[in-house]
């Protein structure tokens, strides 16, 4: 998952020191989220900010983490806050792997945040058109993606469930796996060592613009089939306008799978706490806009939807207040 870099990802120190007003008690909590220098890192960051401002005591220090990471971080209480994805909130509450045993002490405070699309494209004259034909009748296929255990390929794997089928077994009806990151995708496509590519980026993809130079695409609709299977596990339908790629083939928005960044929290946290928490960074949302590109669209009423765990009591309390919940 890749994010441009903004303003915010140049704060000096993500270690808020403020002053703390008298007969207040401080709240020092560690956030685990991405990457140095990536999307997960910057946007943490800028929220840190607008939490302490609205909350001159709670502070918050950012440190480096990664979606399959971060569950277990949180469970564990190595942090108070983490980043997650809701597909990877899903298997770690429920114990599938890669996780092995249920971590039910997560919660989360808001979901629907920079959100990132699933970009599922062939050669633009390849006769292949749907999901059906590929996965489902097992059209054979040189398709590469990202390393074995990564967000990218569990999706996959559940997308191939909704087929009744794995990865082994497309394998034994003729299908090559093609395994790298994002680049080496898109460099596998133009050389034609893949037919098709599976991956997951906000939009623009750079990686699928890449792919795109010198080989014309055509991303390929997600279908009904794998759409509700994917439901499950805070995967929501959701389109990449037409136009998204002037060198795609394709005329109409196309129908994909989506999820946003999750703030997850252990279930042990104070509910007086999360409420602050969820209510400092709801209520300036506006400011949050501004903290990255991705994170634009996000509303209030996003913070309810698509997290794969279960809301934490004070998030609810707040929802509930503005009326975002009943």
């Amino acid at each position: 998952m890749r994010h441009r870099p903004t303003l915010f990802a140049l704060i000096a120190s993500l270690t808020l020191a403020v002053a703390v007003p008298a007969g207040a008690q401080q709240v020092t909590l560690t956030w685990t989220a991405g990457g140095a220098g990536g999307g997960w890192y910057a946007i943490a960051g800028g929220l840190a900010t607008i939490i302490n401002e609205a909350e001159p005591n709670i502070v918050i220090k950012v440190v480096p983490g990664g979606g399959l990471q971060n569950p277990a971080m949180v469970a564990s209480k190595g942090a108070e806050i983490g980043w997650g994805l809701p597909f990877l909130n899903a298997a770690a509450y429920r114990g599938m792997a890669p996780f092995e045993k249920p971590l039910e002490e997560l919660r989360a405070l808001a979901g629907g945040m920079s959100m990132n699309y699933f970009h599922f494209y062939v050669d633009a004259d390849s006769p292949l058109n749907t999901m059906d034909e590929i996965f489902g009748q097992k059209k054979k296929l040189r398709l590469a993606i990202s390393q074995a255990g990564s967000s990218d390929t569990w999706v996959l794997e559940r997308v191939l469930e909704a087929y009744k089928t794995s990865i082994p077994d497309l394998e034994k009806a003729g299908f090559t796996f093609l395994r790298g990151n994002y680049a080496f995708q898109a460099n596998q496509f133009k050389d034609k060592n893949a037919d098709g590519v599976f991956t997951f980026l906000a939009i623009p993809g750079a990686a699928v613009i890449e792919a795109s130079v010198g080989r014309r695409l055509k991303l390929i609709d997600f279908s009904p089939t794998a759409l509700k299977h994917l439901e499950q596990f805070g995967i929501t339908a959701g389109k990449i306008p037409a136009g998204t790629y002037e060198k795609a083939a394709n005329t109409k928005d196309v129908v994909t799978a989506t999820a946003g960044s999750v703030i997850t929290v252990h279930k042990d946290m104070s509910e007086d706490l999360a409420y602050r928490i969820t209510k400092a960074f709801n209520d300036n949302y506006l400011k949050a806009r501004k903290v990255h590109a991705s994170m634009e669209p996000y509303e209030p009423k996003d913070g309810p939807t698509g997290c794969g765990i279960p809301l934490h009591s004070g998030a609810v309390k707040y929802y509930k207040e503005k009326g975002l919940l009943k």
